[in-house]
Formats: C-alpha cells, sequence, structure tokens
C-alpha cells in the first residue's frame, strides 16, 4: 500500500481542520485516514476528492498538501474549479446588489466595497499569489541581511528558512541544498564554493545555535581561513552572482 497524498496544517481547528492522509492498494482501492471526517475507501481517487470538497468547502485553506504525480491533473482541476466558483459568487453578489445595500440613508455600491477590503487586505497582509503557468508581474526580490542569521543563505532566497547542521568537515551544510559555511565566530560566515556531501557528524549540531553577528563573506582562497585577502558581500546580488558558481 503506497501513500499517494496529504493534506493537512489547516488554520481551521473546527469541523473543517481535519487532516488527511490517502493511500492506494495494489487493487487500486484508496483508503483513507481522516479521523472519521470522510469514508475510509474509495473506488478511485477522483471519488474521494470530490468528497473531500464536499465534507471540507475549505480545503482550498490547507497549508501542506503533497499529492503524486498521478494525481496531480485532477486536484489542479478541482483547486481550479474552487477557486473559481470563489470569485463567481463574489462577482454575483456584486453585481445583483448593486445598491440595495442601504445604511442609514447611504446607498453601498457592494461591488466597489467588496473591490476595496480586498485591495485593503492586500496591501495590508502583502499577500502574494504565485500562480504556475500563467503571466504574472514580476515579484519584489528577497533581500537578504549581510549579518548572518544560522540559515542557509541560498534558501532564504527562495523564502525558506532551513537549518544547516554541523558536517565532518566543520562546515556547516544545509540539510536541504547542501550550501556550506565555515563559520569563524563573531567575524565571518563564509560561503564555501563547493557544496556538501551530506555527512554530518553523528551529534546534530545547527547553526542557528551559535550564529553570532557574523559577517556573510565568499570564499575566495583555497586554505584556512578561506577568505584571505578580507572580502564581504556588499548586497543580495553579489550573493546571488556568488551562488550560481558554486560547484557541485
Amino acid at each position: 500500500m503506497n501513500k499517494i497524498a496529504e493534506f493537512g496544517h489547516s488554520r481551521y481547528k473546527g469541523m473543517y481542520g481535519f487532516n488527511v492522509t490517502v493511500y492506494k492498494k495494489d487493487d487500486g482501492t484508496i483508503i483513507v485516514e481522516s479521523g472519521g471526517k470522510l469514508k475510509s475507501t474509495y473506488n478511485s481517487f477522483l471519488d474521494f476528492i470530490e468528497d473531500l470538497i464536499n465534507e471540507n468547502p475549505l480545503w482550498h485553506t490547507y497549508y501542506y498538501v503533497k499529492v503524486d504525480e498521478m494525481y496531480k491533473l485532477i486536484v489542479q482541476k478541482k483547486l481550479k474549479d474552487t477557486l473559481v466558483y470563489i470569485f463567481d459568487c463574489l462577482n454575483a453578489s456584486a453585481i445583483n446588489s448593486r445598491n440595495n445595500w442601504i445604511l442609514g440613508d447611504t446607498f453601498m455600491g457592494m461591488g466597489n466595497f467588496a473591490y476595496n477590503v480586498m485591495n485593503e487586505q492586500m496591501e495590508n497582509s502583502r499577500i502574494h499569489y504565485y500562480i504556475d503557468d500563467i503571466q504574472r508581474k514580476e515579484i519584489e526580490p528577497v533581500k537578504i541581511n549581510q549579518i548572518w542569521n544560522g540559515f542557509c543563505p541560498e534558501c532564504m532566497l527562495k523564502n525558506k528558512n532551513v537549518k544547516m547542521r554541523l558536517n565532518k568537515n566543520d562546515f556547516y551544510e544545509c540539510e536541504e541544498s547542501a550550501l556550506q559555511i565555515c563559520v569563524l565566530s563573531g567575524v565571518q560566515a563564509i560561503i564555501m564554493n563547493f557544496r556538501g556531501k551530506g555527512d554530518f557528524k553523528n551529534e546534530p549540531r545547527y547553526s542557528t545555535d551559535i550564529e553570532n553577528g557574523e559577517i556573510l563573506s565568499p570564499q575566495n582562497y583555497n586554505g584556512f581561513p578561506f577568505n584571505n585577502p578580507t572580502e564581504i558581500f556588499e548586497n543580495t546580488k553579489d550573493i546571488v552572482d556568488y551562488l550560481k558558481n558554486i560547484n557541485d
């Protein structure tokens, strides 16, 4: 029996906050674990996803979703249908109500009101929608502080905070990207020009526990201290350009 999907970590902790794990048996039967919120077996993944949507109309708010490649198109289609329905309902409400909302002596245009509220929320929350396969405006690039915070700089450029773990070469290595940093405590955090191999020390030690205001710097020397003469990254662009030339 193979795991084919997970839906979890919804912000809604009540009736719509249940987690779901989906498995597929060799005979094609879909097995579902949902704490009793859904049926335990389905004939197909499509039957399952339709029941999930029916029982959890806020299914599109799950924080974490992982689906096997085989069922990717089904989920994309259902997600698109759900989002289109949401905006269709809002649009229909705005059009049909027009000036039928009367607050005191004021006729309120629901359409303009909804538009203004959404714009205000997007500005206040700095919401960015990342939508695959359509043309979109360029999103403001991530900026990295030159004072190291203990997380992997390469992952931070992707809006991820990933810890770096001490390896057997005494470099801190990112567990996701394999980027390595040599730490000169309180002075420099030198990004090495080659990646690690995941050969970590047996007892885990993480960079977030030891960072002490080190300045991110490039490796420009093959031996210790790996940065000679002293050179630092002046800005995020310097870091981005340097990362492009790191050897795997």
